[in-house]
């Protein structure tokens, strides 16, 4: 009674390869060494580790804000000159218009002049 319908889906994806994985997480890893040159241990290394790793977030943080507040003063400056040149696109095509019902008027009075 009811008739089945092929439902088309586009094929899965394929899973990265162990070489993909591996190297994404080589990209994500950190190191950090158990003792510094001056002699501190790897805790304190680990703190003063965390507080680089935090100033270095919050300056990348900052540095996108930055970049966003760019963005949408780029974004704006864009808009409006693309509000200028719709209006001067419209009055051009105005006086387009205006000197073309000119020419034709123009064209009008020449012939019933060479007429008549």
């Amino acid at each position: 009674m009811f008739l089945k319908t092929k439902q088309t889906t586009a094929p899965l994806p394929k899973p990265p390869t162990e070489e993909q994985m591996l190297e994404d997480l080589q990209l994500y890893h950190e190191t950090k060494p158990l003792t510094s040159a001056t002699g501190q241990t790897a805790e304190s290394t680990d703190q003063s580790g965390e507080a680089n790793n935090i100033n270095d977030w919050w300056k990348l943080f900052e540095a996108t804000l930055e970049d966003h507040r760019e963005f949408q003063h780029i974004k704006q400056s864009l808009e409006e000159m693309r509000k200028k040149v719709q209006h001067t696109e419209s009055e051009l095509q105005a006086a387009c218009d205006a000197i073309q019902h000119q020419l034709d008027h123009d064209l009008e009075r020449l012939r019933t002049t060479m007429n008549g």
